[in-house]
């Protein structure tokens, strides 16, 4: 068998397990799982950060999001398990933004950890946790760093996401790539 017919395979058997996996861990609900994108977070400041997800039922099929505007709660939390709220408010995804949102929370406190949700109806999305950055006037005592780059997801998994996760860095920068067709 040849390598590229393998990783075809390999790559096949991936995405099929990834989608069974998608499809078992996704709330059940006839318009779908909302939350199917996660979500994100960014731009930490000493009292605030971006918080960021998208309304996306099937994100291989635009078809399948609805054509108005809906209401997203969000919530940030000093805990995990969200007993002690730090922030909460409401956001409006609309269809001229794929149903995407970004909200700016401030009032939080300088270098401290935080874990947030979006909610939808009953739907509730995955917890994203995130950190605030340092307060302006201090000097940590270590600063751990992670740079990710260009993805190509075709030719692989990414096992550096793991090991990025598991070192459990202060920040992560992502850089942006522009893929220029061949001349």
């Amino acid at each position: 068998m040849s390598w590229p017919r393998r990783l075809f395979l390999l790559n096949a058997a991936r995405l099929a397990a990834a989608s069974s996996a998608l499809l078992h861990a996704a709330p059940s609900n006839a318009a779908g799982y909302p939350f199917s994108l996660g979500v994100a977070s960014g731009s930490p400041l000493p009292d605030g950060v971006i918080l960021w997800t998208r309304v996306a039922p099937d994100p291989l099929d635009a078809t399948k999001s609805p054509s108005l505007a809906l209401t997203l709660r969000w919530e940030v939390a000093h805990d995990g398990a969200f007993r002690n709220i730090a922030a909460k408010g409401s956001a409006v995804a609309t269809p001229e933004l794929a149903h995407s949102v970004r909200v700016d929370v401030r009032g939080l406190q300088p270098a401290r950890w935080y874990w947030y949700r979006f909610m939808l109806g009953d739907a509730v999305s995955p917890v994203g946790r995130t950190r605030t950055a340092p307060a302006p006037d201090s000097m940590p005592d270590s600063l751990k760093l992670a740079v990710a780059s260009c993805q190509h997801w075709e030719f692989g998994s990414y096992a550096a996401h793991r090991y990025i996760e598991q070192a459990n860095p202060d920040l992560i920068s992502l850089l942006r790539c522009i893929l220029l067709p061949k001349p």
